[in-house]
């Protein structure tokens, strides 16, 4: 399942999504991973996620992330759910210009049955009609 927790900058996206990964991780049988773009959240999340900052790495585009989220997938069979914060500043691109990155996580999400949660700065009502069916939590 592909989830979007959305909201304007400031509404407590980020806080949402380590509650509901800390939740997950509670009733969850295999792993999850949160991935952030830095690390101040680090010491937020349950000591049983997996936690990645990106800044470790380098990633330019939606394609390089799609990449390394296949690695993730690739690297443990046991990933329940992957949950990312802030995909606008990992790609770097609008979310008009994401369609293909979703298309290929749908499949991903398929094939491997691995949820993946993240938190789009942005109005619910301004997201592209492709990004509407995965609207999980809006916060104003």
């Amino acid at each position: 399942m592909i989830k979007l927790i959305v909201g304007k900058e400031g509404s407590g996206k980020t806080q949402a999504l380590i509650e509901d990964a800390n939740e997950a991780v509670k009733k969850t049988k295999g792993h999850i991973v949160f991935i952030d773009t830095h690390n101040t959240n680090m010491f937020q999340i349950d000591y049983k996620i997996r936690f990645m900052s990106l800044k470790d790495y380098t990633i330019s585009s939606e394609d390089e992330f799609y990449g390394f989220l296949c690695g993730i997938s690739a690297s443990n069979y046991d990933t329940e759910s992957i949950y990312i914060d802030e995909l606008l500043r990992i790609t770097a691109k609008p979310l008009e210009e994401l369609k293909n990155f979703f298309e290929k996580l749908a499949i991903l999400e398929m094939k491997y049955n691995i949820n993946f949660i993240f938190t789009i700065n942005n109005k619910s009502e301004e997201l592209p009609e492709y990004l509407q069916k995965y609207i999980h939590t809006t916060l104003s």
